[in-house]
């Protein structure tokens, strides 16, 4: 133990990751849960997972997100006041150090932007279609996750050539 002494080991980043469930757990984009948990899961140690649902939520859904690992919360009224709600208590807990937002949606900017001005990293996990330019800009990285729409995989070869991501 003593040749650790002198080093100092990174701590690692704990994380909050929140998933808008009816925006983002749609069959037409293909999103897996598994996948936002594996990509977060890169960042640092996840300390609070939890997807947001409607009360519509069918029992299977509610089964999924449970066996995905995340907390599943079931909103009585309005998802992005639960989702806000969620969010702002993570932006809160001085044990957070980032905050990863699976949303598509650009009424979430005031959560980017109070986020960081807490001094909290963001990140937004999204798809297309309906990804908010705005919330990509907004955050201090995105992910766009694959799409399973026809129309997405019919994109011309080298469009997106030479670019990194950044809108």
């Amino acid at each position: 133990m003593k040749v650790l002494k002198g080093v100092k080991r990174k701590k690692t980043k704990q994380l909050a990751v929140i998933v808008d469930g009816p925006n983002m757990l749609r069959k037409e984009l293909g999103t897996d849960l598994e996948e936002i948990r594996k990509l977060a899961e890169r960042e640092g140690r996840i300390r609070l997972a939890v997807v947001v649902l409607d009360r519509k939520a069918p029992e299977k859904l509610v089964e999924a997100v449970t066996n995905a690992g995340f907390k599943p919360l079931i909103s009585t009224g309005k998802v992005e006041v639960d989702f806000s709600i969620v969010c702002m208590e993570a932006i809160n807990d001085e044990k957070i150090d980032m905050i990863i937002m699976a949303a598509r949606s650009a009424a979430y900017m005031p959560l980017i932007h109070k986020a960081k001005e807490s001094g909290k990293e963001v990140m937004i996990i999204g798809a297309e279609p309906g990804f908010s330019v705005a919330l990509k800009k907004a955050c201090d990285q995105y992910i766009l996750l694959p799409s399973s729409s026809p129309e997405d995989l019919a994109e011309p070869e080298g469009e997106d050539e030479g670019r990194d991501g950044e809108d």
